[in-house]
């Protein structure tokens, strides 16, 4: 199978292009992450009231 001229090319640029590229910016959250505390609490009481209702 002959090798492509043209995408051994691009395959090369884009490999020089992203070696020499500045990091990439990651995208800041909207809302603060939640500390484990809070988020324990809101996950626990959907379900200890789903066992309380299905005990009553």
């Amino acid at each position: 199978m002959p090798i492509d001229p043209y995408a051994a090319l691009n395959a090369m640029l884009r490999a020089e292009v992203t070696r020499f590229a500045p990091p990439v910016r990651k995208a800041e959250p909207a809302a603060p992450p939640k500390t484990p505390a809070e988020t324990a609490e809101s996950e626990s009481e959907p379900q200890q009231n789903a066992t309380a209702d299905s005990a009553a």
